[in-house]
């Protein structure tokens, strides 16, 4: 089944949650930062949805 990660970004932190099976779960929050982002992104699955809100801090993500 589809994952979908969701993340509401802030200026130093994002909000993550994941739908996962019909199931919505907070996920907690990662550091915008170069490091924390590529920790994250390690995490993911290749068949993972990854959406984020469209605002000016989104670009550099």
């Amino acid at each position: 089944m589809r994952r979908v990660i969701g993340i509401d970004i802030h200026r130093t932190f994002g909000e993550v949650v994941i739908w996962d099976g019909g199931i919505l779960r907070h996920a907690g929050r990662v550091d915008m930062t170069r490091t924390a982002l590529e920790g994250f992104g390690k995490g993911l699955r290749s068949t993972d949805e990854v959406v984020i809100e469209a605002t000016g801090n989104c670009m550099a993500v």
